[in-house]
Protein backbone atom coordinates (compact mmCIF):
# COMPACT_ATOMS: atom_id res chain seq x y z
CA UNK A 1 0.00 0.00 0.00
CA UNK A 2 2.13 2.55 -1.18
CA UNK A 3 0.20 5.20 -3.01
CA UNK A 4 -0.40 8.21 -1.50
CA UNK A 5 -3.46 8.73 -0.89
CA UNK A 6 -5.99 12.01 -1.02
CA UNK A 7 -6.22 14.17 1.80
CA UNK A 8 -10.38 13.40 0.94
CA UNK A 9 -9.51 9.49 1.24
CA UNK A 10 -8.06 9.99 4.58
CA UNK A 11 -10.68 12.17 6.28
CA UNK A 12 -13.18 9.81 5.08
CA UNK A 13 -11.29 7.14 7.23
CA UNK A 14 -10.89 9.21 9.88
CA UNK A 15 -14.47 10.29 10.21
CA UNK A 16 -15.49 6.84 10.02
CA UNK A 17 -13.25 5.99 13.00
CA UNK A 18 -10.35 4.48 10.92
CA UNK A 19 -6.70 4.40 11.98
CA UNK A 20 -3.88 6.18 9.67
CA UNK A 21 -0.12 6.26 9.00
CA UNK A 22 1.05 9.57 8.23
CA UNK A 23 4.32 11.26 7.97
CA UNK A 24 5.09 14.02 10.66
CA UNK A 25 7.89 16.18 11.34
CA UNK A 26 9.69 13.92 13.50
CA UNK A 27 8.73 9.48 12.88
CA UNK A 28 6.33 8.37 11.25
CA UNK A 29 2.63 8.64 13.07
CA UNK A 30 -0.07 6.24 13.61
CA UNK A 31 -3.37 8.55 14.04
CA UNK A 32 -6.84 8.00 14.44
CA UNK A 33 -9.45 11.58 15.36
CA UNK A 34 -8.17 12.52 19.04
CA UNK A 35 -11.81 12.54 20.41
CA UNK A 36 -13.13 8.87 18.75
CA UNK A 37 -13.59 6.47 21.46
CA UNK A 38 -13.51 3.49 19.12
CA UNK A 39 -10.48 4.54 17.12
CA UNK A 40 -8.16 5.40 19.97
CA UNK A 41 -9.60 1.67 20.90
CA UNK A 42 -7.62 0.18 17.68
CA UNK A 43 -4.65 2.05 18.56
CA UNK A 44 -4.62 0.77 22.27
CA UNK A 45 -5.10 -2.64 20.63
CA UNK A 46 -2.12 -2.22 17.74
CA UNK A 47 0.29 -1.04 20.00
CA UNK A 48 -0.51 -3.49 22.73
CA UNK A 49 -0.49 -0.55 24.96
CA UNK A 50 -1.85 -0.51 28.34
CA UNK A 51 -4.95 1.64 29.00
CA UNK A 52 -4.73 4.71 30.60
CA UNK A 53 -1.40 5.71 28.99
CA UNK A 54 -2.24 8.93 27.22
CA UNK A 55 -1.36 9.65 23.63
CA UNK A 56 0.46 13.25 22.17
CA UNK A 57 -2.64 14.71 19.88
CA UNK A 58 -1.44 17.29 17.05
CA UNK A 59 -3.85 20.14 16.67
CA UNK A 60 -4.18 22.77 13.50
CA UNK A 61 -3.37 26.12 15.75
CA UNK A 62 -3.96 27.65 19.01
CA UNK A 63 -7.55 28.30 18.14
CA UNK A 64 -8.01 24.36 17.94
CA UNK A 65 -5.78 23.79 21.20
CA UNK A 66 -7.95 26.22 23.15
CA UNK A 67 -11.20 23.52 22.76
CA UNK A 68 -8.87 21.07 23.84
CA UNK A 69 -6.86 22.08 26.42
CA UNK A 70 -6.63 25.09 28.94
CA UNK A 71 -3.79 27.14 28.80
CA UNK A 72 -2.87 30.90 29.58
CA UNK A 73 -0.92 33.65 28.06
CA UNK A 74 2.46 32.54 29.68
CA UNK A 75 2.42 29.16 28.13
CA UNK A 76 1.19 29.87 24.77
CA UNK A 77 4.28 31.57 24.23
CA UNK A 78 6.41 28.42 25.87
CA UNK A 79 4.71 27.27 23.00
CA UNK A 80 5.31 29.30 20.33
CA UNK A 81 8.65 30.17 21.03
CA UNK A 82 9.57 26.29 20.56
CA UNK A 83 12.23 25.79 17.88
CA UNK A 84 12.73 22.00 17.78
CA UNK A 85 9.45 19.86 17.65
CA UNK A 86 7.88 20.39 20.93
CA UNK A 87 4.90 18.53 22.32
CA UNK A 88 3.50 20.14 25.39
CA UNK A 89 1.27 18.79 28.30
CA UNK A 90 -1.40 20.68 29.38
CA UNK A 91 -4.62 20.18 31.06
CA UNK A 92 -7.03 18.76 28.92
CA UNK A 93 -10.71 19.11 28.06
CA UNK A 94 -13.67 18.31 25.75
CA UNK A 95 -11.83 14.50 25.43
CA UNK A 96 -12.06 10.98 26.33
CA UNK A 97 -10.45 9.59 29.25
CA UNK A 98 -8.68 7.26 26.78
CA UNK A 99 -6.65 9.87 25.31
CA UNK A 100 -5.53 11.52 28.36
CA UNK A 101 -4.08 11.03 31.95
CA UNK A 102 -4.70 12.76 35.36
CA UNK A 103 -6.49 14.96 33.01
CA UNK A 104 -4.08 16.09 31.10
CA UNK A 105 -2.90 15.29 26.88
CA UNK A 106 0.47 16.05 25.48
CA UNK A 107 -0.11 18.32 22.35
CA UNK A 108 1.91 19.72 19.22
CA UNK A 109 0.95 21.94 16.83
CA UNK A 110 2.01 20.61 13.53
CA UNK A 111 4.24 21.79 11.12
CA UNK A 112 4.48 19.56 9.02
CA UNK A 113 3.16 19.83 5.51
CA UNK A 114 0.88 17.27 5.20
CA UNK A 115 -0.62 17.51 8.18
CA UNK A 116 -0.95 20.97 7.73
CA UNK A 117 -3.12 20.39 4.38
CA UNK A 118 -5.02 17.36 6.07
CA UNK A 119 -6.08 20.09 9.22
CA UNK A 120 -7.50 22.13 5.67
CA UNK A 121 -10.35 19.48 5.58
CA UNK A 122 -10.45 17.92 9.20
CA UNK A 123 -11.29 20.02 12.17
CA UNK A 124 -10.75 17.15 14.98
CA UNK A 125 -7.57 17.13 17.39
CA UNK A 126 -5.31 13.80 15.58
CA UNK A 127 -3.72 11.10 17.59
CA UNK A 128 -0.15 10.70 16.48
CA UNK A 129 1.66 8.13 18.70
CA UNK A 130 5.06 6.56 17.39
CA UNK A 131 4.44 3.75 14.25
CA UNK A 132 5.39 0.49 16.27
CA UNK A 133 4.89 -1.84 19.68
CA UNK A 134 4.85 0.38 22.40
CA UNK A 135 8.18 0.04 23.63
CA UNK A 136 10.06 -0.81 20.53
CA UNK A 137 11.74 1.28 18.23
CA UNK A 138 9.66 3.04 15.35
CA UNK A 139 8.39 2.56 11.64
CA UNK A 140 11.22 4.14 9.22
CA UNK A 141 9.23 2.76 6.06
CA UNK A 142 5.23 2.56 6.51
CA UNK A 143 5.18 0.11 3.62
CA UNK A 144 6.15 -2.48 5.79
CA UNK A 145 3.37 -1.90 8.66
CA UNK A 146 2.11 -5.50 8.21
CA UNK A 147 5.29 -6.71 8.95
CA UNK A 148 4.92 -5.42 12.40
CA UNK A 149 1.18 -5.78 13.24
CA UNK A 150 0.68 -9.10 11.31
CA UNK A 151 -2.99 -9.49 12.38
CA UNK A 152 -3.94 -6.60 13.52
CA UNK A 153 -2.44 -4.66 10.51
CA UNK A 154 -6.38 -4.46 9.51
CA UNK A 155 -6.58 -2.28 11.44
CA UNK A 156 -5.15 0.34 9.45
CA UNK A 157 -7.13 1.99 6.77
CA UNK A 158 -4.86 4.22 5.02
CA UNK A 159 -0.97 4.54 4.40
CA UNK A 160 0.31 7.82 3.27
CA UNK A 161 3.76 7.12 2.45
CA UNK A 162 6.73 9.90 1.85
CA UNK A 163 9.53 8.33 1.64
CA UNK A 164 11.83 6.33 3.99
CA UNK A 165 12.37 7.94 7.23
CA UNK A 166 15.99 8.41 9.00
CA UNK A 167 14.77 9.60 12.17
CA UNK A 168 14.13 7.69 14.97
CA UNK A 169 13.64 10.56 17.22
CA UNK A 170 10.31 11.54 18.32
CA UNK A 171 9.21 15.18 19.31
CA UNK A 172 10.38 16.46 22.65
CA UNK A 173 7.67 16.59 25.22
CA UNK A 174 7.66 19.19 27.64
CA UNK A 175 5.10 19.20 31.01
CA UNK A 176 3.61 23.23 31.18
CA UNK A 177 1.61 22.49 34.30
CA UNK A 178 3.11 23.08 36.74
CA UNK A 179 4.98 26.55 37.65
CA UNK A 180 8.28 25.41 36.17
CA UNK A 181 8.34 23.65 32.65
CA UNK A 182 9.75 20.00 33.18
CA UNK A 183 11.30 18.19 30.45
CA UNK A 184 9.06 14.93 30.42
CA UNK A 185 11.41 13.50 27.51
CA UNK A 186 14.15 14.91 25.26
Amino acid sequence: MDKKPHIKETVRALNSGGVIIFPTETVYGLGCDATNPAALLKIYQLKNRELGKAFPILVKDFNMLADYAAFNSNQKKIMAAAKAPTTFVLKAKNLSPLVTQNHTAAFRISSHSWIKQLFRNFDRPLVATSVNFAGSKPLSDPRLYSDVFGEKAQLIEEVIFDGVNRRTKSSRIIDITRKEPKVIRE
